[in-house]
């Protein structure tokens, strides 16, 4: 049986430690077998709009790693129109959606960790 962990980022990037750590709590745990789901909430919709490479830590390209591993990736529907962000600006296999997606990723898993708040 599969286990399930779904993380909600509520910080953006380079504010804190909370996306690095979110997005690398992603990947270990996709490396040990478990279905990953991510929420983007608040400020943590901004990681999802870091598309370029970067010299230093960069927690839009572990986003996109864990996306190419499998992880399902959601992020607010009311924060990204809240920062002006469209579906164009943000990377690929990102779905906008609700916070009913999210209570939908909290009722199906086994662990929910929340990074920022």
């Amino acid at each position: 049986m599969t286990r399930t962990l779904t993380i909600l980022l509520t910080r953006g990037p380079y504010v804190s430690e909370a996306a690095d750590m979110a997005m690398k709590t992603a990947l270990a745990a996709r490396r040990r077998g478990y279905d990953v789901n991510i929420f983007l909430y608040l400020d943590g919709a901004w990681v999802s709009h870091i598309v370029g490479e970067k010299d230093y830590n960069n927690p839009g390209e572990w986003l996109r790693s864990a996306i190419k591993r499998g992880a399902r990736v959601d992020q607010c529907e009311r924060c990204t129109e809240a920062r002006d962000l469209h579906q164009g600006d943000i990377n690929e296999g990102i779905d906008i959606s609700g916070s009913f997606r999210f209570i939908d990723m909290m009722s199906a898993s086994d662990r929910v960790l929340t990074f920022g708040g």
